[in-house]
Order: C-alpha cells, then structure tokens, then sequence
C-alpha cells in the first residue's frame, strides 16, 4: 500500500495528463446525463471504438431518454444489435421507462444504483462525471492502473482486493472535479497502464509505482480469481423455406439471446425435402461459451406446410426482408446472406 502523500501526488499527476491527453469522445463534447448514462451502459464489456457509433446511432433514433422509454423493445434491440450482452439493452430500456415515469433523472449515486442495469461503477461514474457526486468510480481500468500502483496482489475480483482497490481509488478522489479524476484514471489504463506492455515511461504516476517498469509485475497484475471453465455447445439451427418465406422464433424471456429472433433448434417433419448444410460450421464465442453452430437447409412441400411447422415451434413464418428488421444475434447477422442464397 502507500501512504496519503504519495496519493495526492498521484492525485495532482493524473489531473495534469488528463487535462493534455484526454480522448475528444462524443459524450465528453456535449455532456449530459442522458448522454453519460447511455455511453456507460454502452461501453460496458464493450470497447471505446466499438461503442462510439453506436452511442451516435442511439442519439439519433432516441434523442432523449422519452423517444428511448416509448421505443419498443424490439426496436432498441434492433439498434442494439452487433454489441452482445444484450442484456444491457433490455434493461437500459426499463430503466429509461422508470425515468421518463419519474419526470426527473437520479440526482445522485444512491437513486442511479436503484436503476436496472446500473451496478456500483456505473453508479459512480455517472454521478461524479454528470452530477458532480464526489463518489470513486472503479472498473477494469481502474483496477489495473491501482493494483500496479499500490502492488495489490489480493485477486481485484474478491472481497479483500476489491476493498483494497477502493481505499486507494477514494484516497485519490480529487472532491473537486471527480468526474475528470474519475474518467483520469480510466483513461491511463486504456491508453497507457495497458494489459500488455504498458507504457510507464508516459505514465504521470510512475514515480511511486510499485511496478512501473517492471514486467514481472505486469504479467501478474491486476491478480484475478481463477477463470470459469468454457462450456462447449453444439447448436443446430433449422433453415425450413417455401419460396422466399422462411420459420424464425423468439428466443425466451431470459437466457442466451433473450427476445431475439433466430431459427427452430427443432428439425422439420420428415415430409420436408432435406438441402443439407447451408454453408460450413461456424465457431462463435460468449462468456464461458464456445458454440459450434451448423445450419441445416429445408424445403417445404407448400406454405400451408411451413405455417404447419412454424405453429409445432412457436415461430412465425416471415420473409427474409421481415426477419432482417427484426433483432437477431451477431452469430446470425453475421452469416444473415450465406443463409439467405440458395
């Protein structure tokens, strides 16, 4: 650990760089709450470049936190769509009916933490970067860039290391501009205390770094708890056409792909005249999941027979064009032509 005068330093170090260095990003030009609030959810397991267009997409389909809250759900999944964790968009979109029935945003750390979607983090970051709130915001940026600093070698994802993140993230708190110290730090850590090869010969707090320059410490830290093991699935999905029709279904209310359409995981009847594999496996990963999905192709003898098939599977029979509005899974949009042809 380190002593309260290294913190000020560090304090003092990081208001300077980040005064010269900080990332000219969309919701830092025009700042709002509605603005924060959306780029925090956005960006969560999700990288800067990633989130950025989709953060401009969002602002023009729903410019306010109203247009969000009257949307459907469909409709923010669809826009949603490509980014994963799809989670967080089911329930940004709850939390934005919330808002818009309250008439008011939060005000402060306690009422943001209220929200769906929003932990501790996402809490603190919006209240100190949008309200001022003097609350220490820590996420996996925050964790490294600390844990290198003050040598924590206590797992950051634990009880004992993430109270050790946060007594040294709160001795650093500059209470007069938190969200700049709050977004200081989260900024060092992508752009120089990085995973890899960190830069510390650009770092503004190297002085009393317990691993600057140092890549054994590198390699062990931020320490973490041992990883889940990654869980196999093989999926098959059922591609039943007549003509330019096909049979999708809406995935269940939770689980992989909540609300989102895809095909039946159920073959059709025997009466269905067999195409084979559409195109080859394709191997698509999620959290603690490596799915190797294949794509079956059928013809069916009528539409009656497809409506038949649709109504055993709790689809719906739809065209091509239909299903592209919908919200799929990136695993579908990404091969949504190969299946398409014929």
């Amino acid at each position: 650990m380190t002593n309260l005068n290294n913190a000020l330093v560090a304090q003092a170090g990081l208001r300077t760089w980040y005064a010269n260095h900080a990332r000219n990003l969309p919701w830092r030009l025009k700042p709002s709450l509605y603005g924060t609030w959306l780029s925090e959810i956005l960006l969560q397991q999700t990288q800067v470049e990633t989130g950025r267009p989709k953060w401009h997409l969002f602002m023009e389909r729903f410019p306010t936190v109203g247009h969000l809250a009257r949307a459907s759900e469909s409709e923010v999944l669809k826009a949603w769509e490509g980014l994963g964790y799809y989670r967080r968009a089911t329930l940004l979109h709850k939390a934005s009916r919330i808002i818009e029935a309250a008439g008011e945003f939060p005000m402060s750390y306690d009422a943001w933490l209220k929200l769906p979607g929003v932990g501790p983090y996402t809490a603190a970051a919006i209240a100190s970067i949008g309200l001022g709130e003097a609350v220490a915001a820590v996420d996996g940026n925050v964790q490294r860039v600390v844990s290198r600093w003050a040598g924590i070698a206590d797992p950051v994802d634990g009880k004992t290391g993430a109270q050790a993140i946060q007594t040294v993230a709160d001795a650093w708190l500059d209470h007069d501009a938190p969200g700049n110290h709050n977004q200081a730090v989260m900024e060092l850590g992508a752009l120089v205390c990085k995973p890899r090869k960190p830069l510390c010969t650009l770092c503004p707090i190297s002085t009393h770094c317990a691993s600057a320059n140092n890549p054994d410490m590198w390699g062990v830290l931020p320490a973490k708890k041992l990883k889940k093991k990654v869980q196999r699935w093989e999926l098959t999905w059922h591609i039943a056409r007549f003509e330019n029709n096909i049979v999708a279904i809406k995935r269940p209310e939770s689980g992989v792909w909540a609300n989102m359409w895809a095909f039946p995981e159920t073959p059709p009847p025997s009466h269905f005249l067999p195409l084979g594999a559409l195109m080859k496996p394709i191997t698509h990963l999620l959290t603690h999941r490596r799915i190797e999905a294949t794509f079956q192709g059928w013809r069916a003898p009528s539409k009656a027979a497809l409506e038949a098939y649709a109504k055993e599977v709790a689809g719906e029979v739809m065209t091509w064009n239909a299903l592209k509005k919908r919200a799929m899974p990136r695993l579908v949009t990404k091969v949504f032509d190969a299946l398409h042809g014929e």
